[in-house]
């Protein structure tokens, strides 16, 4: 029976499941990303529809909910890789980018607790 790699800490290279760990880093970083890239595709859109008869924009609200969903699924993904290989990955590369600093900041909060 195969042991399943764990990926919630740091696996070193002459540990079995270092590539797995790798790969798991590596799409945990694209999958902060690709939430980023969502909640930036609602950030200042409003929700509404056009009146036939008037012919004006109604705006019924804004998509706040739908942006900080989206956020709040990147921080989650950044505490997995703060955790990670992948928090290595991004300071090897000297990653300075969003999701990066998403990373180093979740990384700063963990350990801040374990202090």
């Amino acid at each position: 029976m195969q042991t399943e790699p764990d990926f919630d800490r740091i696996v070193h290279s002459h540990e079995p499941h270092y590539f797995a760990a790798q790969a798991r880093g590596f799409a945990l970083i694209e999958e902060i990303q690709y939430y980023l890239d969502e909640a930036q595709s609602y950030a200042g859109r409003y929700k509404g529809y056009i009146d036939h008869e008037t012919l004006d924009l109604v705006i019924t609200g804004e998509y706040d909910a739908e942006y900080e969903d989206a956020m709040d699924d990147a921080r989650d993904a950044a505490r997995m890789v703060a955790r990670s290989n992948g928090y290595h990955t991004l300071r090897a590369l000297e990653r300075t980018d969003e999701a990066a600093r998403l990373v180093y900041e979740e990384h700063a909060k963990l350990s801040a607790q374990t202090r």
